[in-house]
């Protein structure tokens, strides 16, 4: 078996587009197997590309090969497959990432029938129970395909956390091969800004992360309302979720103590993350959830809900772990107030020593090596 393995990505969107987490973690992912001498090859669309990049054309990285397609249907990007066909033959391993993009589940039952590539599969959230609510039909028929048309012994999904692993197991059967690995991220530098009184949601802005709930919580809350602390929401919200959400806040009088702020990215945004008081990620569920590591990585404590996989925040002493009622958010942020400097210090302290130990993509590549290997292995 080679030490060192090409490793082909078909994926809708890729660094530096900004247009959801994958687009970073993929692109952390390559990077770091790139520098441990692996090949990646990674075939994508160009959403969310800024001008400046090259449309068409094959390009040399430090985090591999990559070819960005210009793609008349994004929901069926014909030219990122073919271009990632165009591959598959010198390829150790396919990784596919999401389980309903039709990139993934036709490149796996095309591989499955024609190339016997052994596959990797990240599920990123796909088969958490709120998002299969959404198009249930056209998710149940994708399912059905999963099941019936891609060989399961080529197959290794990859789980971020134990709860999704077993919904993995749930859906395609309780012997389905998982590793488990966290998202781990290149960290960036830490930007050094004075701390505001700014608490933070940052990410995309959806029914699945309950913002709701936490406006219904700074609502109800009189030490919130007659703080200096505002909430600040960091997110495109031109949608009808969004939009709710500016009236939501509006009809609690609560203009002056709640800011939109849109999309942000690069340093902007690393500003923002380290000039807040407390990150809050409230979702009802998240597989993993990179805004908490995101806000750590500058030395923000963060507050996470029991439906994400965050309990380390608890054990570490770098933020809180709670349900996301908004009783419950309510006086968690009522608590993140009154904090003490020195408490406050300890928190931020402990936040950035958790990113920097623990989610690191760089002092963990190896458990992505071992799983790659042994992945390989287990096919010959």
């Amino acid at each position: 078996m080679k030490d060192k393995l090409k490793i082909l990505f078909p994926t809708g969107s890729f660094y530096p587009a900004q247009t959801g987490g994958p687009d970073n973690t993929v692109y952390w992912l390559t990077k770091a197997m790139k520098r441990k001498g692996f090949s990646p090859v990674i075939s994508t669309t160009d959403v969310g590309q800024p001008a400046t990049t090259p449309i068409g054309a094959w390009l040399t990285t430090d985090y591999g090969e990559v070819i960005y397609t210009h793609n008349l249907i994004h929901y069926l990007p014909l030219r990122v497959l073919d271009k990632a066909f165009s591959r598959i033959k010198e390829a150790d391993i396919l990784h596919l990432s999401m389980i309903f993009y039709p990139a993934s589940f036709l490149s796996a039952i095309v591989n499955s029938w024609f190339y016997g590539k052994p596959m990797v599969w990240s599920s990123r959230g796909d088969l958490d129970p709120p998002m299969l609510l959404r198009s249930q039909t056209k998710k149940k028929f994708v399912r059905w395909l999963i099941n019936t048309f891609v060989k399961k012994e080529l197959v290794s999904f990859h789980s971020t956390c134990d709860a999704e692993t077993a919904y993995i197991k749930h859906n395609f059967g309780a012997e389905s091969k998982i590793i488990q690995i966290p998202n781990y991220m290149e960290l960036p530098e830490r930007v050094i800004v004075p701390k505001r009184k700014n608490l933070l949601y940052i990410g995309r802005i959806d029914q699945k992360k309950a913002i709701e709930n936490l406006i219904q919580a700074l609502d109800d809350s009189t030490i919130f309302r007659e703080s200096e602390f505002t909430l600040q929401i960091v997110g495109g919200y031109d949608s009808p979720y969004g939009r709710g959400l500016v009236k939501q806040v509006a009809t609690a009088g609560l203009k002056d103590k709640v800011e939109f702020l849109g999309h942000r990215a690069g340093h902007e945004k690393e500003e923002i993350l380290s000039g807040a008081w407390f990150a809050i990620m409230p979702s009802h569920t998240e597989n993993f959830g990179i805004v908490v590591l995101e806000a750590m990585a500058q030395g923000t404590p963060a507050v996470a809900s029991l439906g994400t996989p965050w309990e380390i925040l608890r054990e570490k002493d770098a933020g809180y772990w709670v349900d996301n009622s908004p009783a419950t958010l309510r006086s968690t942020v009522e608590e993140i107030i009154e904090l003490p400097p020195e408490r406050m210090e300890a928190l931020q302290n402990n936040a950035f020593a958790l990113a920097r130990s623990r989610f690191s993509i760089h002092a963990n590549a190896e458990e992505w090596t071992t799983a790659y290997q042994g992945v390989v292995a287990s096919a010959s």
